[in-house]
């Protein structure tokens, strides 16, 4: 008892021991960061035009034209929202099918969806500005890559989807 109250009492509390350790760490930290080790520092290695696809499965909509090329889509990615909003540019929209064995089981027949018609699959293509490091796209902070989950949000819509493609635009 006697040693510890030495060691405290003479030139050193315990908030100013706090204080110390504090700094050291976060010294430590800085210096790990700036080497580089941190993995929170990444290194971009341009900044390219980018079209990314998004894959909307099964939205029950009768507007066939919901989604129109030049118009602005606001996206969020992990419940971030990207802001300023992307451009729309291209749109693909399909009917939504379902596959079943022919009466012989060795084909495939492919039909609407009688039990959802109004149920449509769509492939919407937006495209911005996005920052390359070496782990993939970064746009204004968020990865993307293929197989996020994405919503994106219109005047009429807002709608979940999947990444299915991100390439740079020439």
């Amino acid at each position: 008892m006697a040693a510890y109250k030495r060691i405290f009492s003479s030139s050193c509390n315990f908030v100013d021991c706090a204080a110390l350790a504090l700094t050291m760490l976060c010294a430590l930290g800085f210096l790990t960061a700036r080497s580089g080790h941190a993995g929170v520092n990444k290194i971009i290695e341009g900044t390219h035009k980018v079209a990314i696809e998004v894959y909307i499965s099964s939205l029950k909509t009768r507007d066939v034209d919901l989604f129109k090329v030049g118009e602005k889509s606001a996206i969020t990615i992990r419940n971030q929202p990207v802001e300023p909003p992307m451009t729309i540019v291209a749109v693909k929209s399909l009917p939504k099918e379902i596959a079943f064995l022919s009466n012989d089981g060795k084909k495939t027949v492919v039909l609407p969806d009688a039990a959802n018609p109004t149920a449509r699959d769509f492939y919407v293509t937006l495209s911005d500005e996005a920052d390359q490091t070496k782990d993939g796209y970064v746009i204004r902070g968020n990865k993307i890559k293929i197989g996020n989950q994405v919503e994106l949000e219109g005047f009429k819509y807002r709608a979940q989807g999947v990444v299915v493609e991100i390439k740079a635009m020439p």
